[in-house]
């Protein structure tokens, strides 16, 4: 509206000038075809600003029904409503209604069309949309997967306020470290991996060490190594644990300690890596054998 009367006050300018200077007709004259168009702009900014408003109110009353269709297990009629407020423009309508698509609730599965409905939403900056993106590229949901387009999403959904992107753009740096890793380009994946390593995450934290116990990409720091496998077994992370347990077993970046080896294998196993297992069995023969020894 605001908008409108800047124009209408422009254009009445714009008539007084052209009166007054210009010789183009009787100033009177002028008045009355400026108060004509006063009439019209006001007018038609009451007219769209009701059917915006109509619109508005239409699409939320039909984001309530579909609500209260989902509740009931109707979820064909859910989905048809939430179609119908997508289509007027309301954002989460859009986000809901693409949610349906990707798994197929209410409407025949179509991944591809969710993407576009997300994308919609993420055109008036809903910051939700933005992290649904970012899923469909990590995963390749509908669209070709990337992880350069991933992190790109997950940032704006980080910067809009959506905290849990924050660890989602951990996991896709971890995952672009391990492609780097799979092409040899052992330097850059260290690289990539340093930052959310620092910044606490667990898995970047194992796969960090692990590159300092192997020499992969950066020079070889077994004492380094052991320090940042803590860190992430702090977090209960078992790949860590689990290699706690190899570097007491062989002594690397520690003094070698059967029975603290032991203590981290089935740390390992408790927290579900399997592998500890036969890794305990094997130490378990490794004592027994030192003590027939002596």
């Amino acid at each position: 509206m605001e908008q409108n009367e800047k124009s209408t006050e422009q254009a009445s300018q714009e008539q007084s000038a052209c009166g007054c200077g210009c010789g183009g007709g009787k100033k009177g004259s002028n008045k009355v075809v400026v108060a004509i168009w006063v009439v019209l702009l006001l007018g038609f900014a009451c007219v769209l600003g009701y059917t915006r408003s109509h619109g508005q109110n239409k699409a939320e009353k039909l984001l309530n029904d579909a609500y209260a269709l989902y509740e009931k297990q109707d979820f064909a009629g859910a989905a048809d409503h939430l179609r119908q407020a997508a289509e007027l423009g309301n954002s989460w309508a859009q986000i809901y209604y693409g949610g349906c698509l990707k798994q197929g609730t209410g409407v025949a599965a179509d991944p591809a069309a969710a993407v576009e409905w997300y994308r919609k939403a993420a055109a008036q900056n809903n910051s939700v949309a933005f992290y649904e993106l970012a899923v469909c590229y990590e995963y390749g949901q509908g669209v070709a997967p990337s992880l350069d387009e991933a992190a790109s999403w997950y940032k704006k959904a980080l910067d809009s306020g959506i905290g849990e992107a924050q660890m989602a753009l951990w996991r896709v740096s971890v995952a672009k470290a391990n492609d780097l890793f799979a092409h040899q380009r052992y330097r850059e994946a260290v690289e990539i991996l340093k930052k959310p390593a620092e910044e606490g995450y667990a898995e970047a934290q194992a796969c960090y060490a692990a590159c300092l116990m192997n020499a992969s990409g950066v020079n070889p720091d077994p004492f380094a190594a052991v320090e940042w496998y803590r860190k992430a077994a702090a977090q209960n992370n078992p790949t860590a644990i689990y290699s706690l347990g190899v570097c007491y077993e062989n002594g690397e970046g520690v003094d070698r300690n059967l029975d603290t080896a032991l203590e981290w294998y089935r740390k390992a196993l408790y927290v579900g890596l399997e592998d500890a297992q036969s890794a305990i069995i094997r130490v378990e023969k490794l004592k027994a054998q030192k003590e027939a020894e002596q």
